[in-house]
């Protein structure tokens, strides 16, 4: 993984798609063993095992996910990343939630994770 601006992109794209595809444990690589990681009101799990679990939590209550990325801006320790994150509600009906996360890095990994997005239409179906 490179820290040029390049390579952090990659790293989010690689990141998007390890989730798009279900891949829990390939997600959690890019983080340190130590990060921590919050996603919207939730409580904040430290710690890469964790975060590999909460993700592929995640991923088994959606029937498929994708990750549109609208914006990466990079600000040398941090990421500020603009997605549109796809998935069908239990009734079905399809989804486009936008979505902005915060990365802190520490060198090359990530150190903390934090995701500003309403996940609630994609529980209740009532997008």
């Amino acid at each position: 993984m490179s820290g040029d601006v390049t390579g952090r992109a990659q790293m989010v794209r690689s990141m998007c798609a390890a989730v798009d595809r279900g891949d829990a444990e390939d997600f959690a690589k890019w983080f340190r063993d130590d990060a921590t990681y919050t996603f919207g009101n939730g409580e904040t799990i430290t710690g890469r095992t964790a975060i590999a679990a909460a993700t592929a939590g995640a991923v088994a209550a959606l029937p498929w996910v994708r990750h549109t990325i609208r914006e990466i801006t990079d600000t040398g320790d941090r990421l500020f990343c603009h997605f549109t994150i796809e998935t069908a509600a239990p009734d079905g009906k399809h989804l486009a939630l936008p979505c902005m996360t915060v990365i802190s890095l520490a060198g090359t990994q990530v150190a903390d994770y934090t995701v500003y997005m309403d996940f609630s239409p994609a529980m209740a179906g009532d997008g």
